[in-house]
């Protein structure tokens, strides 16, 4: 399975009306998003090795933020923002979550992707595969 499809599976549920569907929607955004980003950490050489199931947002998230290129400190900004939101959407239900709330999730989350894909060198990867790989072994993650 890809990544890409839980962004099919959020853009269907945030047609629909119910707070269910809008607040699901915006949990597969981040996931989406979240999932595209530790596929291809993977990918270049960087998986979560020691207890790979526990800090599994976190690794992706702060490695990416510790990797000193650009298109990795902004895309871990995004997620955190998307993470939040998901964690207001399946946590906070006492909140209206409005079909600008899932819009907005949806749209960061293609946004985060297609900006890395689009900004990022190989040059740039290498980097941040270094730095990334760097700080993930003083976490004791890899």
């Amino acid at each position: 399975m890809e990544p890409a499809e839980f962004l099919k599976t959020a853009e269907l549920l945030k047609a629909q009306t119910e707070q269910a569907h809008l607040r699901t929607s915006a949990g597969r955004s981040y996931y989406a998003a979240l999932l595209y980003f530790r596929e291809h950490l993977k990918k270049i050489g960087l998986e979560k090795t020691k207890q790979p199931g526990r800090e599994a947002h976190a690794f992706v998230i702060q490695c990416l933020q510790w990797s000193e290129v650009d298109e990795g400190t902004m895309a871990s900004r995004y997620l955190r923002d998307l993470q939040q939101v998901r964690e207001d959407a399946d946590y906070d239900l006492d909140t209206t979550f409005s079909q600008n709330d899932a819009d907005d999730a949806f749209i960061k989350a293609q946004k985060v992707i297609e900006d890395y894909k689009q900004n990022i060198t190989a040059e740039k990867e290498t980097t941040l595969l270094e730095k990334a790989s760097a700080y993930a072994k003083l976490k004791d993650w890899l």
